[in-house]
């Protein structure tokens, strides 16, 4: 046990750290949940509302910093990863336990999450208590883990969408291994908490024409063919590189052979049905390596379990290290003259790069009065965080998707008559400047990153905004 909270304790301090002197602003994704904790509500266009709760939380105790944002994901993955242990060795014995709260917080998968402030980070802890919860619930059939695996599965909801897998897996599970609880009425109680939790999630869809769900059906339709090969092998890849490769190999083994065995059971059948649904959905159409990330809480103590037995953990230590350490210092590659093998402009690091810069940049054209605006949801949320005085920013629909600051536009009109601040990366769209008098100033700022141009802004000062904007909303996308 000293060596894992050790571990972890340095992992806990390498991100705070990182977090205050790396070059990584906040993604687009983190800034848009941060500017959604300033308008609280029931929940949001494409996520439930936990994360700009989690995000109020934090900024309201140590202000709109790129720490506040993230120390939500580095405290609950040191969590976790304690919790993790205690529950490897009840389920097996003190060397899985190790294994499995260590190796994981190497793979480059929960690196990500255990750093970056996005949904998955809160769903990934949720989802993992709610299968301890039910183990324990299994294992006792005792009220208080039936209603404290509801709790946990109704936060997980209220994480994130995918959540919705607990319920058939867990009924997978009881079909399989646990039939007479089926028949216990304690076992109902589970269904309780996440019902109620749930309601103020489903009221506002109600409010908002069921935005939500349209969006993640569209996701799961959108761009479909009957047969994409190339998204499979990506899909594959993807996952490969989510759990550091190696131990991808375990949690196949455990897949394949751990059915006989009810604990070995119970990790596959909240991971493998998860894996297989997404694959089957990458063969029609492009799916996002994350999406299936959640359920590999099982699959990772599948793996642990495995290599516990094998000669491959020292390797699959090393190799997760490896790629632990690149995936934090991709410059790294250009010291060793590998930079082509993951040139800057494919780094995925280069998402967060350039933001506070751009920001100020931004703060020297803005005197408080202009109304500021993009076409892309990044640009508005990442200026609204790194503007000075992180003011107001509006999202304006040339023909993309919708996003939840099509539902923010009621204060656009106290701008008319007003100067305007719009960013885009590419020159400005005619139809924007149908909505203002003129141009007063223009300027380009190159962002560079190990060394090369990865993206450009346009910042553009206009005159007299008129609120004439021809927009074309893709509201029946989605």
């Amino acid at each position: 046990m000293k060596f894992v909270l050790g571990f972890n304790l340095l992992l806990f301090l390498f991100r705070v750290l990182y977090v205050l002197y790396s070059p990584l602003d906040l993604t687009p994704e983190e800034a848009q949940y941060w500017d959604w904790s300033r308008r609280l509500d029931l929940s949001y266009y494409s996520k439930p509302p936990m994360v700009a709760y989690a995000n109020f939380l934090t900024t309201s105790l140590l202000g709109n910093t790129e720490l506040a944002v993230r120390i939500t994901p580095i405290v609950l993955s040191f969590l976790m990863s304690i919790v993790t242990y205690f529950f490897a060795r009840k389920l097996f014995d003190e060397r899985v336990a190790i294994i499995s709260s260590t190796l994981p917080q190497l793979s480059v998968g929960l690196a990500i999450n255990s750093l970056l402030m996005t949904t998955d980070a809160l769903l990934i802890f949720f989802w993992s208590l709610s299968l301890i919860a039910f183990w324990y619930a299994l294992e006792k059939n005792s009220a208080f883990w039936w209603l404290l695996l509801g709790v946990f599965s109704g936060f997980a909801f209220l994480s994130k969408y995918p959540a919705v897998f607990l319920l058939p897996l867990a009924l997978l599970y009881l079909s399989i291994y646990k039939r007479e609880l089926l028949l216990s009425a304690k076992t109902y109680l589970s269904l309780l908490p996440p019902l109620f939790m749930s309601l103020p999630v489903l009221y506002w869809n109600y409010k908002h024409q069921f935005v939500s769900f349209k969006h993640v059906s569209t996701l799961a339709t959108k761009h479909a063919s009957l047969f994409n090969p190339n998204s499979l092998l990506e899909y594959l890849g993807g996952q490969l590189l989510l759990v550091s490769i190696l131990p991808f190999f375990f949690m196949l083994k455990g897949w394949l052979l751990g059915w006989k065995d009810r604990r070995l059971g119970f990790l596959t059948v909240f991971s493998l049905p998860v894996f297989l649904f997404f694959l089957a959905l990458s063969l029609r159409k492009h799916v996002e390596a994350n999406w299936s990330g959640f359920a590999y809480f099982g699959g990772f103590l599948l793996a642990s379990y495995y290599l516990s037995k094998s000669r491959f953990l020292k390797p699959t230590y090393a190799l997760s290290f490896v790629l632990f350490i690149l995936l934090h210092f991709s410059p790294i590659l250009d010291k060793v003259g590998l930079k082509k093998l993951l040139p800057p402009n494919r780094d995925p690091v280069k998402v967060a790069i350039g933001w506070e810069l751009l920001g100020k940049e931004v703060s020297k054209l803005y005197t408080g009065q202009e109304i500021i605006l993009s076409p892309h949801y990044q640009i508005s949320a990442e200026l609204a965080f790194y503007t000075r005085g992180n003011p107001r920013t509006y999202c304006i629909n040339l023909g993309r998707r919708m996003n939840q600051y099509d539902l923010w536009r009621e204060s656009m009109k106290s701008y008319i008559g007003k100067d305007g601040i719009y960013v885009d990366y590419s020159p400005i769209d005619s139809r924007v400047l149908e909505g203002f008098e003129g141009i007063i100033e223009h300027r380009v700022l190159p962002i560079r990153w190990r060394g090369e141009v990865v993206k450009e802004f346009h910042i553009y000062k206009l005159k007299n905004y008129k609120h004439t904007i021809r927009e074309e909303r893709m509201f029946e996308g989605y």
